[in-house]
């Protein structure tokens, strides 16, 4: 019984293809579910195999789940997953806690690789609806500028907001494009040789995470301001 307890039918409302790998996902539980900005969810189409997944918005007043999934070839449940429409029905199991934002008393570096940019986009969200007013720097780093597939949401938010500086990075697929290029987590270090003062979230694919914290702990950052 346990592990139905906390099982959710949810209806696909919408699907979006925010990129040619990745879709967006909007899902309607059968019941309000509460959640935290940086929460996650256990995905799935039966209880038998759930896949982790962030919630890439803070709660919305409509009380639709977002998520952004990144499809991989060559597996047929996610190839099964990146194909569902309006009115299909998954199963969720959670929210589970991930990360959520701090108080804000110094500034705020959020860097995301990929896909793991819906949690830093969630607590982006949640600093905005809680009027966070120290300076937010936003890192986005992906292989080619069509997976930057919210890029324009971003470049809108930060000409209302004054705090708000955006920084996306490409690593490989950079023909024609004019702004960083390289891994994310060394733009971030060329910005800010220091990070003494600095609090610090990300997300994104794990060989990327164990690189960038090494190399942000080492220029200061404390171990107690790197949310991950």
């Amino acid at each position: 019984m346990s592990s139905l307890e906390n099982t959710h039918v949810l209806k696909v409302v919408q699907t979006n293809q925010l990129a040619p790998q990745i879709i967006q996902l909007l899902l309607k539980p059968e019941h309000p579910i509460q959640y935290t900005s940086g929460d996650y969810i256990m995905l799935g189409f039966d209880t038998e195999e759930l896949k982790p997944f962030s919630i890439a918005d803070a709660p919305r007043e409509d009380g639709l789940i977002e998520c952004h999934i990144r499809n991989q070839l060559n597996n047929d449940w996610m190839e099964k997953l990146c194909s569902v429409s309006a009115g299909d029905t998954l199963v969720m199991q959670g929210p589970k806690a991930q990360m959520s934002l701090h108080p804000a008393h110094e500034a705020i570096i959020f860097v995301a690789g990929g896909t793991g940019f819906a949690p830093m986009r969630a607590l982006l969200v949640e600093a905005l609806r809680q009027h966070v007013a120290v300076p937010i720097t936003f890192y986005w780093g992906a292989r080619s500028p069509d997976e930057l597939y919210m890029h324009e949401w971003m470049v809108d938010l930060v000409q209302k907001h004054g705090n708000i500086d955006y920084i996306p990075v490409i690593s490989d697929n950079t023909e024609g494009w004019q702004g960083q290029t390289g891994l994310v987590h060394n733009t971030v270090l060329k910005d800010h040789p220091s990070l003494d003062k600095t609090t610090l979230y990300m997300c994104g694919p794990w060989p990327m995470i164990q690189t960038a914290k090494e190399a942000f702990l080492a220029v200061g950052l404390h171990e107690n301001k790197l949310i991950h």
